[in-house]
Parts: structure tokens; C-alpha cells; sequence
């Protein structure tokens, strides 16, 4: 069994949480409307393990550290035990990513997957990843924040 991960924006823990509602996850609206969420799938990259791994080549922060941080991967809303689950990024990563060139990107990817086991294919990362920092940006700029989306593959 698989996890998937869908990153997205929203304004407040509550209309994150209300996510959970689309079955499909945050880029469907459930009923054949436009997702109601900016959203990027970003395959695989939890938001413990993985993404705090990538936080670390990004900002050279210890591990430890990142995780450390109270709103790391905090539980917003959850269908139960088999998920989906919805769940913080923290504000510090939001920006750092917001702020990054895509020549830094791309070196913080390639510094992660050298040292971690992918959890997809690396082009596809590369390219999920740089779509995760557009989010970003334009998370910050409207005043949102990101939220990772996860269910197990069987649970979707």
C-alpha cells in the first residue's frame, strides 16, 4: 500500500480540514466544479519524514530541528485510522520555500535525494518540487498557508 500526498493553500486550519469533505482529495471539488484548493501532488513525500528531510537540504537546519517545531506536521483533520489525514506545514518551511530561486531548489533537491532513498522517480521530484515552492509563493502572497493532504493508497 502507497501513501499519496497532495499539498495545498488555505486560509485557516478550518478550511483546510474541510478537505476532507472531497473524496479525491483537495484538487477535486467532489461534484464536477473547480477544486476549491491551489493544490500541487507532490508523489510520495510525506509531511514527516520526507518533506523534514527536504527542509533540511533546503535550509541547512538540523533534522532535529525542523521536526522539533511544534506546527511539524500537525494534525488539522482526519477521516480516521485509514485516513486521508490533513496536516500543517509548518509557516518557517512555507516561507523558505516561497523565498527560494529554482537553482536553489533544484540544488536542495538533489542534496536530499543523495541523501534519503526516493520516494518517486527523481525527475518527477525535481519537478513536483519546484511546483511546491510556486505554491508557496503564492501562498505567502495571499496570506495562506500549506497543508499536506495524505491517504493511503487504498484509501482514496
Amino acid at each position: 500500500m502507497g501513501i499519496m500526498t497532495e499539498y495545498f493553500a488555505a486560509a485557516t486550519d478550518d478550511v483546510a480540514a474541510s478537505a476532507l469533505r472531497f473524496p479525491g482529495g483537495p484538487s477535486t471539488s467532489g461534484d464536477g466544479d473547480p477544486a476549491r484548493f491551489d493544490t500541487v501532488v507532490v508523489p510520495a513525500v510525506d509531511p514527516f519524514v520526507q518533506l523534514a528531510g527536504f527542509a533540511q537540504a533546503l535550509t541547512g537546519r538540523p533534522y532535529g530541528e525542523i521536526t522539533a517545531n511544534p506546527r511539524h506536521g500537525t494534525l488539522v483533520g482526519s477521516s480516521g485510522d485509514e485516513g486521508p489525514w490533513i496536516v500543517a506545514v509548518t509557516d518557517e518551511l512555507t516561507k523558505e520555500l516561497a523565498a527560494a530561486t529554482p537553482d536553489r531548489i533544484a540544488r536542495a533537491t538533489r542534496d536530499w535525494l543523495r541523501e534519503s532513498e526516493p520516494p518517486a522517480p527523481p525527475r518527477r521530484l525535481a519537478s513536483a518540487v519546484l511546483q511546491l515552492a510556486e505554491l508557496a509563493g503564492r501562498a505567502v502572497a495571499g496570506g495562506r498557508a500549506l497543508y499536506c493532504w495524505t491517504s493511503l493508497s487504498g484509501s482514496r
